[in-house]
């Protein structure tokens, strides 16, 4: 088995707002090995960037990760300077964010950025760094790289613009990249290629609800037979589920404010198994590499 890259234990982030403590991460736990591709799905507001960016140091107040460990490599990032966590970022931890035109600069030339990512971690000559650039480029789909290299982001379209943030991410060959929903800005079609490619290459698969993990396992087995009646609803509305003419399944209700969660399981107030025994929080079970937090776990057999 490959050794631990990163380790994720007890992590909780919370906001501070007039209305009260947002639990936005509460005790999220899992690992991530050398060479693994995990997973992390939910409804928005369930946690997913949130997680991301703690484990980056990048929560700003009211914001602050109140409990936890996150270690990359051993190192513990939790408490560590800006400049040290500044010191990593690109180099041994990456970020793809959601919108590239929140990471790209609008007055600097596509080249001009990617030269200060490689220059802010390795002394390259112009010749040398010029050709990385344009070799990531290519390697992200970008026709014609050694021209579009010189262009400014307006003069991308947003599906490019987000492949040129995934090249900038990829620069400095980090041991760990992050991608919160990088194929938001790509059309259809380009989705439809990344989002296989990644379904071939993910290992685990973790589902998050109100800021608490409630399942993980392998991939294939999660989606045969999710354990969990969040994760069976989420795949329920999937349309490529449903069969022609079929109505989707759709969750009742939705995701309860994380200012005042429900007593005991968040899920509960939407869920069709909920009992007086759900007042009190599921512990995260386990059963080989499975892993769900439900009182009311459904059947091994259960498929969508």
């Amino acid at each position: 088995m490959s050794p631990v890259l990163l380790d994720v234990n007890g992590l909780t982030t919370r906001f501070a707002t007039r209305a009260g403590s947002l639990h936005a991460v509460e005790d999220v736990s899992f690992t991530v090995a050398e060479g693994e591709i995990i997973g992390l799905v939910g409804e928005s507001g369930s946690g997913k960037s949130v997680t991301g960016f703690s484990i980056l140091g990048l929560i700003d107040p009211p914001g602050r990760i109140v409990a936890g460990s996150v270690k990359l490599n051993g190192r513990e990032l939790v408490g560590l300077s800006h400049a040290a966590l500044r010191s990593m970022r690109g180099r041994e931890i990456a970020m793809v964010f959601q919108d590239p035109s929140a990471t790209l600069n609008p007055v600097l030339t596509i080249e001009t950025q990617m030269r200060l990512a490689i220059a802010a971690h390795e002394n390259l000559g112009d010749a040398a760094a010029r050709a990385r650039c344009i070799e990531v480029l290519g390697a992200v789909g970008i026709p014609d790289a050694a021209r579009r290299i010189e262009a400014y982001p307006h003069q991308f379209s947003g599906g490019m613009r987000q492949r040129v943030a995934i090249a900038i991410a990829l620069l400095n060959r980090p041991k760990l990249i992050i991608c919160d929903e990088p194929t938001t800005a790509l059309d259809v079609s380009i989705q439809a290629q990344i989002l296989t490619e990644m379904k071939s290459l993910a290992a685990r698969l973790l589902v998050m609800y109100a800021g608490r993990l409630i399942e993980a396992g392998p991939i294939a087995e999660v989606l045969r037979q999710p354990r969990h009646p969040y994760t069976r609803g989420l795949l329920g509305s999937l349309p490529g589920i449903a069969r022609p003419g079929q109505d989707l399944v759709q969750i009742p209700g939705a995701m309860p404010s994380l200012i005042d969660l429900p007593q005991g399981c968040a899920f509960q107030p939407r869920c069709g198994f909920a009992d007086a025994l759900c007042a009190t929080m599921p512990a995260l079970n386990g059963e080989g590499a499975r892993s769900f937090r439900c009182h009311h776990p459904l059947a091994a057999e259960s498929a969508p």
